[in-house]
C-alpha cells in the first residue's frame, strides 16, 4: 500500500462516475488515503456484491484517511482507495467490515492513480461475498426521478388526496377513476426499472401540480 495525496471523493450508496455527481452531494477533499492494489476477481467482487472485508486489513486503514474540513483535517474511520490497475474507486466501510459506500474520482486524479499502481504489488485481501446487489440500468437521475415519484404517490396517498390522484391517473390513463386504492397501485405499477416517457410525463404532471399548489 502507499499513500494518495489531494484528490477529490464522493461517497454514496452506489458507485457513480463523477459525471453523476450532483452539486449538493457531500464532497469529501481529501488529503491522504491509502492504496491498495488488488486483482481484477477481487475488483469485480466489490462492485458487484456486498462485501465484508477482514480485519487484518481493518486494522491497517484505520483512521489513515484524512480530510480537510474548513481550517480541520478529520478523518474517517475507515476508508480505502482499491485499483486493479485499470479501475480505481474509494470505498467506505462501516466497524463491522462491511463495505457501505463507493466512489468514483475525477477523470485527472484516476489518471494520475492508476500511473502509481502500476509500480505496486498486487495485494491478495481476504473478503466475505454476502449477498449479490441488484443491478439497475438506470442512471443515477432516472433513479431519482423514480423515487421522486414513489414518494409523492404514496403522500398523496396516505393524505387520501384523491383530486391529485384523480388528475394523475386520468392525465396517465385516459379514463376516469374513483377508487383511491386503485388509482395508487396502478400508478406506482407503471415505475418499472426501464425509464421512458409516461415516467417524464408523470414526473412532470406532479412537479406541475405542486407549482399549482403554492401559487
Amino acid at each position: 500500500m502507499t499513500y494518495i495525496y489531494d484528490v477529490i471523493l464522493n461517497f454514496q450508496n452506489e458507485l457513480y462516475e463523477f459525471y453523476e455527481w450532483n452539486n449538493d452531494d457531500n464532497i469529501y477533499h481529501i488529503k491522504r488515503i491509502y492504496l491498495m492494489r488488488i486483482d481484477s476477481k477481487t475488483y469485480n467482487d466489490i462492485i458487484d456484491n456486498k462485501v465484508k472485508l477482514n480485519d487484518e486489513l481493518m486494522l491497517n486503514i484505520f483512521n489513515k484517511c484524512e480530510y480537510f474540513d474548513n481550517k480541520k483535517v478529520l478523518t474517517i474511520p475507515y476508508a480505502i482507495l482499491l485499483t486493479d490497475s485499470y479501475r480505481v474507486m474509494a470505498v467506505m466501510i462501516n466497524i463491522d467490515g462491511l463495505i457501505i459506500k463507493y466512489s468514483s474520482l475525477l477523470l485527472e486524479d484516476e489518471e494520475d492513480i492508476l500511473e502509481v499502481s502500476e509500480r505496486l504489488a498486487t495485494v491478495k485481501i481476504d473478503y466475505q461475498v454476502i449477498d449479490k446487489k441488484i443491478k439497475s440500468n438506470l442512471t443515477r437521475n432516472e433513479k431519482d426521478i423514480i423515487k421522486y415519484i414513489k414518494r409523492d404517490l404514496y403522500n398523496s396517498y396516505q393524505e387520501k388526496n384523491i383530486n391529485k390522484l384523480k388528475y394523475l391517473y386520468y392525465e396517465m390513463f385516459n379514463k376516469q377513476c374513483e377508487n383511491l386504492d386503485k388509482m395508487y397501485n396502478d400508478l406506482i405499477d407503471i415505475l418499472t426499472d426501464q425509464l421512458d416517457n409516461r415516467h417524464y410525463n408523470l414526473y412532470n404532471l406532479i412537479k406541475l401540480s405542486l407549482m399549482h399548489k403554492n401559487v
